[in-house]
C-alpha cells in the first residue's frame, strides 16, 4: 500500500545498487530487455494469486553494466477482501551455477555422442542396480524404445535375464571386475549373437557407488573360431574317411583275392568230381566279378575327381536301357528273395531320347545293387515319369532306411551312413558318390526320401530330349497320364507278382492292334483296391497264384462291386479243378502260360469292344 521497498545489502549487492533508497522502476530497469516481458507475467501472476513468484532471468547490474543471472521468488499477502497488501522476495545469484550446468551438459552432450557411435555396450548402475546411463548402441542391441535411465535392471532385463546377470553384479559391487561371455537373441529377432561383457566397479574414495558394463559384439569372430574349428574337424573326419576307406579297400580286395587264388589252388587238387570244379569255378568267377567292380569303382571316382569327364550323348530307348538293367538285377533279386519291379512311364515310342548311357547306367548300377545290398525284407521299385521337360528316374526300397542327418553324407566320397555295414554287406561307400557326379553331367540332380527303418527312395532328375521331333518341337503337348483315355483307348489292369511276367505281357499287348494303357497291380489286394478307385478298366488279367491274396479272393470281391468287368485268369497250372474254381470265383474265361500272342489277341477281341463315340 505504501509502496515502499526494504531491500538487504545482499539483494542491493546481486543488483548492483549502492543506494537504499531504490523504486520499483529503479528496481525493474536492471532486468534484461528481452526478459522482462516474462518477468511482469511471473509478477502479475503472483500479485493475482494464481502462483508464487519464482523465475530464473537475466539482470543487468546497475554498476557495471555485467550481465548476470538471478533466481528469484517471492510470496504475496492478501488482507480480508484479497487484496495484496505486501510481498516477500528474494534474489539469488546462479550465474556461476548455470555456467557450471551448461559446461557439464556440453561435457555430457560430449561423451554421449562419442558413446553413442561406439559399437561397443556401455551402461551405467548404481548399487540398487537401477540404470543411470545407457548409450545408444545398448538401446539398439537391447531393442529398447523407450528412455530406461532410472528403471531397475529387473524390469529392464527380464526376470529371467536378471536372475542370470545378477551373480556377475554382486561381484562388481563387491570390488571385482568380471569378464564372461554371453549368448543372446538380437532383440525380438531369432538372430543369436554373442557378447563378451565387462562389469568394471566405479570406486570412490574407497566405496563402490555403482558400476559400469562394457559389452563388445564377437558374433563374428566366434563364427570365424566356429567355422575353423568345422574346417579342422572336416580335415580330420576326410582323413578318417581316408584311412578308413584305405583298410577298407585292403578288405574288400584282399576277400575275392582269396577266393580267387584259395580255389585256384584246389583246383589243381586230384580226384575232384566234376559237380565241385564246377562249383569252385562259379565262386572263382564271382570272385573276379566281385574285383572287377571295385577296381571299376576306383578308376571312376578317380576320373570324375579330375573334372575332365564329358558327356557323350546318344539315341537310347530308355525302356530297353531299363528293361537290360531288370534282366540282370531280377536273377540277383530273386537270390535274395526280394521281389524287383520295373515302372515305365513313357512308350518305347517316346522313350527314345538323347543321353549318355554310360552315366545313366552307373547311376542305376549303384542304386540297384544298394538297394539291393539295404533290403531284406519287402521289395525293390524302379522306373521312371515324365514331368514337363524333365524326367524323374527313381529306385525305391523297403530296407532298412537312412537317418535324416545322415541323408547328406552318404553322398560324400568314402562314407556310409554307419561305420559297421562296412562290415556286414562290403563296399568302399563310392557308390552314390559316383551316382551323384554322373547325374551332375547328365544336368540333373539326385536326392534321397528316406526315414530310418522304412526304406528309402532315390530320385534322379534329369532334362527329357526325346529324340522323336515332333515331341520334341511340340513343347505343348504333354505325355498322357495313365488316366487320360484317348479315344477307343482300352484300360487293362494286369495282376501278377512276378515282374517277368508282367513285362511279357506288357510286350505283347504293346504289338497288338488295339491302343491300350497298362496298370499293374502286385498281388490280389491291391487289385481290388485299384478296380473300386478306377472305374475306367475295361478288362483285367488275373494270376492265380499272388501273395497277399490270391487271384480267386480278389476276382470274388470284384464282381461283387463290379459284375460287369471281364476278368480273365491267368495261370501257369491248368488242372481242370483250377478252371472250375476261377470260373467258380466269377472269372469269364481262363488262359495259360506261356501265353501265346495268338491267345492274347482273341482274348481281346473278345472283350474289348469298339467304344460308343
Amino acid at each position: 500500500k505504501e509502496n515502499k521497498l526494504n531491500m538487504s545489502d545482499e539483494f542491493l549487492q546481486v543488483h548492483g545498487f549502492t543506494n537504499r533508497n531504490i523504486t520499483i522502476v529503479e528496481l525493474m530497469s536492471t532486468v534484461h530487455p528481452d526478459d522482462v516481458k516474462m518477468v511482469r507475467e511471473s509478477q502479475k501472476a503472483a500479485l493475482d494469486g494464481v502462483r508464487p513468484y519464482d523465475i530464473i532471468h537475466r539482470i543487468i547490474r546497475q554498476d557495471n553494466g555485467e550481465e548476470r543471472i538471478i533466481h528469484g521468488k517471492g510470496t504475496v499477502s492478501f488482507d480480508e477482501n484479497g487484496k495484496p497488501y505486501k510481498a516477500i522476495g528474494s534474489a539469488q545469484d546462479i550465474t556461476e551455477k548455470v555456467k557450471s550446468e551448461a559446461a557439464l551438459k556440453e561435457s555430457e552432450t560430449q561423451l554421449r555422442i562419442i558413446t553413442d557411435n561406439l559399437p561397443v555396450i556401455i551402461s551405467h548402475l548404481d548399487k540398487d542396480f537401477k540404470y543411470l546411463f545407457a548409450n545408444k548402441y545398448y538401446y539398439e542391441k537391447g531393442d529398447f524404445h523407450t528412455d530406461i535411465t532410472g528403471k531397475n535392471a529387473i524390469d529392464v532385463l527380464g526376470e529371467a535375464s536378471f536372475k542370470h546377470a545378477l551373480p556377475n553384479m554382486k561381484r562388481a559391487l563387491a570390488g571385482e571386475s568380471v569378464n564372461f561371455e554371453s549368448r543372446t537373441t538380437h532383440g525380438n529377432s531369432d538372430e543369436l549373437r554373442v557378447f563378451e561383457i565387462n562389469y568394471i566397479p566405479n570406486i570412490v574414495d574407497g566405496v563402490v557407488e555403482s558400476f559400469f558394463v562394457l559389452g563388445i559384439d564377437i558374433t563374428k569372430r566366434k563364427q570365424a573360431e566356429e567355422q575353423l574349428t568345422k574346417a579342422k574337424d572336416k580335415a580330420e573326419e576326410s582323413d578318417q574317411l581316408k584311412t578308413e576307406f584305405i583298410n577298407n579297400m585292403s578288405h574288400e580286395i584282399r576277400t575275392p583275392m582269396n577266393g580267387i587264388l584259395g580255389f585256384s589252388s584246389i583246383l589243381g587238387t586230384p580226384n575232384l568230381t566234376d559237380e565241385k570244379k564246377k562249383h569252385y569255378i562259379n565262386i572263382i568267377q564271382n570272385s573276379g566279378n566281385q574285383l572287377l567292380h571295385i577296381i571299376d569303382d576306383i578308376l571312376e571316382i578317380s576320373k570324375l575327381g579330375t573334372r575332365q569327364v564329358k558327356t557323350i550323348e546318344t539315341e537310347v530307348c530308355l525302356n530297353d536301357l531299363l528293361l537290360e538293367h531288370f534282366s540282370v538285377f531280377d536273377i540277383k533279386a530273386k537270390e535274395h528273395g526280394t521281389p524287383l519291379y520295373l515302372h515305365k512311364g513313357l512308350s518305347d515310342h517316346e522313350s527314345l531320347l538323347l543321353i549318355d548311357a554310360t552315366k545313366l547306367n552307373k547311376i542305376l548300377s549303384n542304386l540297384l545293387e544298394n538297394a539291393l545290398k539295404f533290403t531284406s525284407e519287402g521289395c525293390i521299385e524302379f522306373g521312371y515319369i515324365q514331368k514337363d521337360k524333365e524326367l524323374e528316374i527313381y529306385v525305391k526300397d523297403t530296407g532298412i532306411g537312412i537317418k535324416l542327418e545322415k541323408q547328406e553324407t552318404i553322398f560324400k566320397r568314402f562314407s556310409q551312413e554307419e561305420k559297421s555295414l562296412t562290415k556286414n554287406v562290403g563296399g568302399l561307400g563310392l557308390g552314390l558318390s559316383i551316382a551323384k557326379e554322373n547325374a551332375h553331367l547328365l544336368g540333373g540332380k539326385i536326392i534321397v526320401k528316406s526315414e530310418k527303418g522304412k526304406g528309402a527312395t532315390f530320385t534322379i532328375t534329369i532334362p527329357y530330349k526325346p529324340v522323336n521331333s515332333k515331341i520334341q518341337n511340340d513343347t505343348s503337348q504333354k505325355v498322357p497320364e495313365k488316366d487320360e483315355k484317348q479315344p477307343d483307348t482300352f484300360t487293362i489292369l494286369i495282376a501278377e507278382d512276378e515282374e517277368v511276367n508282367y513285362l511279357y505281357l506288357e510286350i505283347l499287348l504293346q504289338d497288338m492292334e488295339r491302343n491300350v494303357s497298362l496298370i499293374h497291380a502286385k498281388h490280389g489286394l491291391e487289385a481290388v483296391e485299384i478296380c473300386k478307385k478306377s472305374k475306367e478298366i475295361d478288362l483285367v488279367l488275373m494270376d492265380l497264384k499272388m501273395p497277399r491274396m490270391k487271384g480267386i479272393e480278389a476276382t470274388q470281391l470284384i464282381k461283387e462291386f463290379r459284375p460287369e468287368l471281364p476278368i480273365v485268369a491267368q495261370t501257369a497250372y491248368s488242372t481242370t479243378n483250377e478252371r472250375q474254381q476261377a470260373f467258380l470265383a466269377g472269372c469269364d474265361d481262363f488262359i495259360s502260360k506261356p501265353i501265346r500272342a495268338e491267345t492274347l489277341k482273341g482274348i481281346l477281341k473278345k472283350y474289348l469292344k469298339k467304344k460308343q463315340q
